[in-house]
């Protein structure tokens, strides 16, 4: 641990009344001997230490999230939660709690994170194909001719069987 603090006035005295060094004393300089040279050993410096590198985690890419009408009472607990395409229902419900008398309800939007079967980013949402009419009516015929071949080929079978008789 470090000592005292010392008061930087009391070391600005002690540095007013040391006496200054002269630089023409002889004592100040400093004869340097052959034999204090073998004596001194040079100084072995250290290898630059290398930096550290830490390893870089890969960043875990943030939750898909979506909006949802939550139907919350006073005390900012959740009674239920609606698709964001729900809002009216939402909202009929919150009315309909309050009007029970248990507390006062209301809608909020909140983020929830999103299902793990929902599809990607950018996947198409499956929707029901819209047939042209007249491709429809040709359909609807084919169907049609389809099931009065099935009903005459259960008649001539009928009219085998009886004839095998």
């Amino acid at each position: 641990m470090a000592g005292k603090p010392q008061n930087r006035r009391e070391l600005r005295k002690q540095y007013d009344a040391a006496e200054p060094v002269d630089p023409m004393e002889e004592d100040a300089v400093e004869v340097v001997d052959a034999d204090d040279e073998e004596e001194r050993k040079p100084k072995k410096r250290k290898a630059a230490a290398k930096p550290k590198v830490k390893a870089v985690k890969a960043v875990k890419p943030s939750a898909r999230m979506r909006i949802v009408w939550t139907v919350m009472n006073d005390a900012f607990k959740a009674v239920g939660t609606f698709d964001f395409n729900q809002k009216e229902a939402a909202e009929a419900r919150a009315a309909e709690l309050t009007a029970k008398g248990k507390g006062n309800h209301f809608v909020q939007k909140t983020k929830e994170p999103m299902p793990d079967n929902a599809p990607g980013l950018g996947a198409s949402i499956p929707r029901p194909i819209a047939i042209a009419e007249p491709v429809a009516a040709k359909l609807a015929d084919a169907a049609i001719e389809d099931e009065e071949e099935i009903e005459d080929e259960d008649e001539d079978e009928v009219e085998e069987e009886d004839d095998d008789d």
